[in-house]
Formats: C-alpha cells, structure tokens, sequence
C-alpha cells in the first residue's frame, strides 16, 4: 500500500507563536518598534537560508543596538515558538500507526526548527520535512510545492492556518484545510471515525 503523507504547517498549527515575546526581549514594546529592516531580513532571508545564524544574529544587534550574547539573542528569537495547541501533540503522535506520515511543511529557519524540535514532543514522529531555509522560498511559492512533491508525491492534506496559503494549495491541486484545531483536523484525517 502506498505511504499517505500529511503536509503539517507549524506555527499556529503544532505550536502557537509569538512574536511579541522576542520583540519584548529586545527592548521593544510592539511590532511597530521593530526595524523594518529586521523584519524584512527575518522573513526574506533568514527564512529563506540566505543568512546563517550567525549573519542574521549580526544584523540583528547592528539594527536594534542590544547588547545581548549571541546565545542570549538566539533565545530571544527562539521565544517567538510557544506551546504546543491543545490535542496536537496527541493527534500527530498517533498519525504513523493509524497510516498517516506528517511531514513538515513550513516557512521557518533552522534556529525556530530546533526550538519547535524542543518543545513539540509529537516531532518525534515527524523525522522529515520541507523548509523554506532548505529551498530558498517561502509558501505558496512552486518551489516549496515542487520540493515536497519530488519527495513525499502530493500528501493527502495539508493543513496551515493561513487562507492564502490554503488557496495557494488549491491552485496545484492539494487537498487543503485551514486549521480550526486538532479535532476538526482529526475528522478531516478519518472522516469514518
């Protein structure tokens, strides 16, 4: 029988995110402080593997002027990776022994990975993934579609927590969900019970 594979989004979908408690350790008391330029570099390059840990960390001190360590800086980026939803970790630890393999799926840079590796037990299952850091793209880009395909074929889901990004799956012809929460996305998973 061939492997099904769930494409699994993981901010807002394993694990809540938030970025005020990172801009917080920074000396900033909202995302309207923050340089502009820090958040192009986050999303555009550092999520995109153009900038290693340690050239983003650079130009993270040279914008905000903090005095922090750079194993202080990477927590305070880390920080930004909450808990775990309530039911995921349950539901993704389940899915190899009911026939599903999850895979990640997700704009994220290897700093975030480990500390959602840390934190998100049930990643255990998820030994595989397909990262923008890893193909220089960010969803719904054709690159990140492409690179799971060529490795996983099409899953039979995926799931994210963002609309556009659900059309986006739409428009190569994934079977998609916008995520609700664990049991809608178990219902979704084995509709007969």
């Amino acid at each position: 029988m061939k492997k099904k594979f769930l494409a699994l989004d993981i901010g807002q979908v394993c694990l809540s995110i938030h970025p005020e408690r990172c801009f917080a350790r920074l000396g900033f008391r909202s995302a309207a402080e923050v340089p502009p330029e820090l958040l192009r570099l986050g999303v555009e390059e550092f999520e995109c593997g153009r900038l290693s840990d340690a050239e983003f960390l650079a130009a993270a001190r040279n914008l905000t002027g903090t005095s922090l360590s750079d194993a202080e800086l990477a927590a305070a980026l880390a920080a930004i990776i909450g808990e775990p939803l309530p039911g995921m970790n349950e539901l993704v630890a389940s899915l190899p022994a009911r026939g599903i393999q999850p895979v990640f799926f997700s704009d994220t840079s290897a700093l975030h990975l480990a500390e959602v590796r840390r934190k998100f037990a049930a990643a255990a299952m998820v030994p595989e993934g397909i990262y923008s850091f890893e193909v220089g793209a960010r969803k719904p880009a054709r690159a990140m579609f492409e690179a799971f395909e060529s490795r996983f074929g099409r899953p039979v889901l995926y799931v994210d927590d963002r609309p556009e990004l659900i059309a986006g799956a739409a428009q190569f012809g994934w079977n998609a969900l916008r995520f609700t929460g664990a049991e809608a996305l178990e219902r979704a998973l084995f509709p007969a019970g």
